[in-house]
């Protein structure tokens, strides 16, 4: 997954430094290796914030919120709540920014299996699981990307709020100028490029 940044420097002492991610060389930009996602920043003005979650086991939450804490503010709904739960994803979540001002989740999904292990660093996050895509008309996005990638919605959706995909990879299809949770921050369309598997194999999508 390819993401814009205006400033390489800063994400990268952000998720090395204060993440502790191994970074890969990337002659362009920065590379990282969140489990089975490498995730890139390249030079760019984006425009706005991202959002994006990583998945950590489900039976590691409290070890992944600890964590996390310990380097970065967790960012906060207008009552002040930090930790939050969803009964429709039966999933737990935490959300904090990046350098960039991206807003970034870490995610247990119960309905996945829990893995061996305890504790909890940054080798333990899975990869990431869902990417924000702000459009100017979610149904005939959501029916175009059904059509060309053969993606599925996942729970509940609207009009205003549409995931494509599974636990392990979710595009979250949203309006743009719709809040991101928690902060409200409003969505604007971003560049981006994604390599991701479906079930017609592996696809490309790319927004300008």
């Amino acid at each position: 997954m390819t993401l814009h940044t205006p400033d390489p420097k800063g994400q990268r002492a952000f998720y090395a430094g204060v993440l502790g991610f191994p970074l890969e060389d990337d002659a362009t930009g920065l590379s990282l290796r969140a489990g089975s996602t490498l995730l890139r920043f390249v030079p760019g003005e984006a425009g706005g914030p991202y959002h994006f979650a990583l998945n950590v086991p489900e039976d590691r939450f409290p070890g992944a919120r600890a964590w996390l804490e310990e380097r970065v503010a967790l960012l906060p709904d207008d009552t002040g709540q930090t930790v939050f739960h969803s009964e429709n994803w039966n999933a737990d979540m935490v959300y904090f920014r990046d350098a960039g001002g991206n807003i970034l989740e870490l995610i247990a999904r119960h309905t996945l299996p829990a893995l061996p292990g305890s504790g909890f660093d940054v080798t333990d996050l899975l990869g990431v699981s869902e990417l924000g895509v702000s459009v100017s008309d979610v149904p005939g996005t959501v029916r175009d990307l059904q059509g060309r990638f053969g993606l599925r919605t996942y729970g509940e959706s609207s009009p205003t709020f549409t995931p494509l995909g599974d636990e392990e990879g979710l595009l979250i299809v949203v309006p743009v100028g719709r809040g991101w949770f928690p902060v409200g921050e409003p969505a604007r369309r971003l560049p981006f490029h994604l390599r991701a598997h479906g079930e017609r194999g592996v696809f490309d999508l790319e927004a300008p």
